[in-house]
């Protein structure tokens, strides 16, 4: 296993090769649909990219409105040349993480190489390229897989400042920035830099000249952020998250992080957060973070500190709103990474001639099973489970919908309810210019945009016979056209239908139709 470190021109190439494949092979079409936060972010960023504005007209904000809970910009701002180049697709949505995922597994080597040496860099790295989790958030279009990319970039350049102090500025800025990409940042950065300080004390002070400017430069920008934090649209934000206030359940939160369940064998509940029967970490590597963390204690370097700080903060954001959240915690994936490469490294070096053959043959055995495994899983499963929570077919429903010629379309809001109207102009490709004009937001109910209207069919006293409806409605014995169908007879209306599509299960979940009175 990469027995000779002395050049990476190979191995290292290699490893980024195989992160990058792993994070953008079908990333069109697994998941298998696109959720509501991946179209609002993508089309944010589709809005600045022609206006300069989001999509209510904001001009280049910090933070985005969205479905009123104000998600931190940066992840938006670097998926515009994404989407210049790839277009309002769903690829074009995604392929701002699979890029960011596969840095991040550049940025991990040379941190790991920084507090050890080569070979663990690397090793760190592939674990990292191969690592379920990482990959996972990798191929969607959420923020928070920023927060483990700048986090490690960030530590890197403060490590890089023992050789030379200047780079605690650099560092400094990046911490900084790295609280402005998910919420969870916002209290694990200052958490660790507290840390991070009470570890490094001494050397922060020889370097005071730096250290000061350090502090100076993080300050400044960190003001916008205080500012934001006491503002209306902070405290949405805090309200949207649902923050616990319930010490005991608070701590009960914080060690379901640490549960087996959670990291090796059933993960994160939510079906959008993992892959069917397994969890974000493999299981092989039980035996081989225990061992990582026991070798580390004995290990001479200072850093090993930092790691173990890491692993203790990690869950603490998360604890405070929900267990178990794999997306509130992406970013303790690289040191789950660093330590298994670490133990990986340390077993080799015990090791010594055929039983070193035979604990390599082993590892890169064991290693590839379960990578093939897991591709074969999210390949070939994934796509066909909880198809639901993907919002499966209604792109192309949407899309359908888009070409024909009627002067209105109706989308009934049991479509997801009415938090899912961004997949409209996603799907419709609108002009951000004139999607703006409409005026929409979800939080007033002012969800009229042109000939598209999402409306409660329930609450409407008459239904517009001249329009397009798309309902939504899992056919059953008792209910063949579902919850809108029911309403529509129920209020003297038949149906014509005129297109739907099948998900991979060959269930119909939205339909388009048209409607008439009953005679």
């Amino acid at each position: 296993m990469l027995t000779k470190f002395k050049n990476t021109s190979l191995y290292l190439p290699a490893i980024l090769i195989t992160a990058l494949l792993l994070r953008v092979v079908f990333l069109g079409s697994i998941p298998s649909g696109l959720f509501t936060d991946e179209a609002s972010n993508a089309y944010d960023a589709y809005s600045i990219l022609h206006t300069l504005r989001d999509q209510y007209g904001e001009f280049l904000p910090w933070y985005f409105k969205s479905a009123n809970d104000y998600r931190e910009g940066l992840y938006t701002y670097l998926m515009v040349p994404f989407i210049k180049l790839f277009g309002l697709t769903t690829f074009g949505a995604r392929i701002t993480s699979a890029v960011i995922g596969t840095l991040t597994v550049f940025i991990v080597y040379h941190l790991a190489k920084e507090i050890f040496n080569q070979k663990i860099g690397l090793l760190s790295a592939l674990f990292l390229a191969i690592l379920p989790w990482h990959i996972h958030f990798s191929r969607v279009t959420f923020r928070a897989i920023l927060v483990p990319c700048l986090f490690c970039l960030s530590l890197f350049l403060f490590f890089k400042s023992f050789k030379q102090p200047k780079w605690l500025v650099a560092s400094s800025l990046l911490f900084c920035i790295s609280i402005y990409t998910y919420n969870s940042s916002r209290v694990f950065i200052p958490l660790f830099l507290l840390g991070l300080g009470a570890i490094y004390w001494e050397h922060l002070w020889k370097n005071r000249y730096y250290t000061t400017w350090a502090l100076i430069a993080f300050s400044i920008l960190f003001i916008p952020q205080i500012i934001y934090q006491l503002s209306p649209e902070g405290m949405a934000r805090a309200n949207t998250v649902g923050i616990q206030t319930d010490f005991n359940k608070i701590v009960s939160d914080y060690f379901s992080y640490f549960s087996l369940d959670f990291l090796f064998f059933e993960g994160d509940p939510s079906p959008r957060h993992k892959i069917n029967n397994m969890a974000g970490l493999y299981s092989f590597q039980i035996p081989l973070i225990l061992a990582g963390l026991l070798l580390l204690i004995k290990e001479k370097t200072y850093h090993k500190w930092i790691l173990y700080i890491w692993l203790v903060l990690y869950p603490i954001p998360a604890a405070f709103i929900s267990p178990e959240s794999a997306v509130r915690t992406l970013l303790v994936t690289p040191l789950f990474a660093i330590i298994s490469g670490y133990a990986v490294g340390k077993i080799t070096d015990f090791s010594q001639g055929i039983w070193k053959k035979a604990a390599i043959f082993l590892l890169m055995g064991v290693m590839f099973a379960n990578l093939v495994i897991y591709s074969q899983r999210y390949v070939f499963e994934y796509p066909r489970w909880h198809t639901d929570v993907w919002l499966s077919t209604l792109g192309e429903t949407i899309s359908y919908a888009e070409k024909t010629s009627y002067e209105c379309i109706v989308y009934s809001d049991h479509v997801y309810g009415t938090y899912a109207y961004i997949m409209i102009p996603f799907f419709a490709q609108m002009p951000p210019s004139q999607y703006q004009q409409y005026g929409v937001d979800v939080v007033q109910n002012k969800l009229d945009m042109g000939r598209w209207k999402i409306k409660d069919l329930e609450k409407l006293e008459t239904l517009n016979t001249s329009c397009l409806y798309l309902l939504y409605g899992e056919s059953d014995r008792d209910n063949p056209k579902g919850e809108d169908g029911e309403i529509i007879e129920n209020k003297g209306y038949q149906e014509k239908f005129i297109h739907s599509f099948k998900d991979l299960n060959d269930v119909e979940r939205y339909r388009l139709v048209e409607i008439e009175k009953k005679t």
